[in-house]
Parts: structure tokens; sequence; C-alpha cells
């Protein structure tokens, strides 16, 4: 059974989760954070391939994480309200390249990347996470710079357009914060159908040979990311 680490803030989406099989592991409050923020999973957590980095003002979750025996790296600085210093761990893995805004990553992945011999690319769009869904080494954007850095690194990329994803608190949310890639299917918190671009997205995610899954019927919902275990 895989363990994921969510907010807890749509139950909707949690039980669908634990209805499929996944153990809920629920993100930190944040108290710091805007309040469309504050539990945000992608925000309080990186993962590089088995190596997991969590910000030091997380303690229970690291707690919880060095408990199930994973290699846990804690941030040298805490997550704080003010950009960028909220988007520390924001970042997004794959192909031994991190894509990131470079100055504002904490100094600890800098060192793991350094030494690991990972190519840091820098983008303008601090959520880079947030922003960005990844299936199969292949990108779902609606930022015109990481998609052009994706492009010029040789990923395939789709572009889409902004908006039409719920996240409370905001005009709307990111495409990253919404869905999660396991076990050969893609999950999205909401229908792709009450999406414009949801036939694009679908069509892009079925050229990978991946299934697609629906948490709930409602509208996609940025529940503020998904890190599998």
């Amino acid at each position: 059974m895989n363990s994921i680490i969510v907010s807890d803030e749509n139950s909707k989406i949690t039980d669908s989760l634990r209805k499929l099989g996944y153990n809920i592991i629920n993100s930190e409050c944040i108290d710091d954070l805007l309040p469309f923020e504050r539990k945000h999973s992608d925000i309080q957590c990186l993962r590089i391939d088995d190596t997991f980095f969590v910000a030091n003002n997380c303690r229970k979750l690291k707690s919880i994480m060095q408990n199930l025996g994973l290699n846990v790296i804690e941030t040298e600085n805490p997550i704080k309200k003010d950009y960028p210093d909220n988007i520390i761990l924001n970042a997004v893995y794959t192909g031994n390249k991190l894509y990131c805004k470079e100055s504002a990553l904490d100094n600890s992945v800098k060192k793991y990347c350094s030494k690991n011999n990972i190519e840091i690319i820098n983008v303008n769009q601090g959520y880079t996470k947030c922003s960005t869904a990844v299936i199969k080494n292949k990108f779902i954007t609606a930022d015109k710079g990481i998609f052009n850095a994706l492009s010029d690194n040789g990923a395939e990329a789709l572009l889409i357009n902004s908006g039409n994803i719920t996240l409370p608190g905001c005009d709307y949310g990111f495409i990253g914060g919404c869905c999660f890639e396991n076990n050969e299917t893609v999950f999205f918190t909401g229908d792709l159908n009450n999406h414009p671009d949801g036939k694009a997205i679908e069509e892009f995610i079925k050229k990978q040979k991946v299934n697609i899954k629906s948490l709930t019927d409602n509208e996609l919902y940025d529940i503020g990311g998904f890190v599998i275990i």
C-alpha cells in the first residue's frame, strides 16, 4: 500500500484516496503561511529519487517520515510567509534535472544536487512544482517560462491555459497541485471534463500509455499537490 502526503483540507479527495488503498499522511499546518498555502505538501516536502527534503518547521511530518524508515533531509531554513521564502522546496525533479527558482532553493537541496551531479535549471516561476504536472517524465503546465525551459532541455510538455482550477482564497489554482501519477495512472482531484483544456490534457496523458482517474466529479481542485512514498 502506498502512503501519500497530502492536505486534509478536502475530505472528498482524501476519502477517495483511502478507498483506493492509499495510506494518508496529513501535511502540517504552517500558521505563518498564507491561508491557501498552509497545508500544501508541495510547499513542505520535495522528493528527489529516494530522498525526501522536509522543511525544518515541519517537525511532526519529519518524525512520521523517519519512523517509516525514509531518508529525510531537513532544510537549513524554515518556510516563511513572504515570497520567495515560502518556495524553498517548490521544485520539479526529473531526468537528473531540477527545475526551480534557483535563488530561492534551500541550501540543503543545492548541496545534494551538487554532490549527486543533478543539474539545477533556473526558471522565473517560483511555484515551479505547483505549476507543473509530471507524467512519465512528460509535463503539463500553464506557465510559459517553465514550458520553454522544459522544451529547451529536450523535455516534452503541453502548454495549457491558466485558470479553471479551484483554489479557495485565490483567483485560481495550478495544475501541479491537483494531480499525481502513480502505478500507471494519473489521478486528478476533479473531472477533466470540467476544464476547457480537458480534452487536450486527456490526449496528452493517453499518449504516455497511462490511465486517468478522477477522485471526485467536481471541478479540478488545487489541494497543494501529493508526495508519494
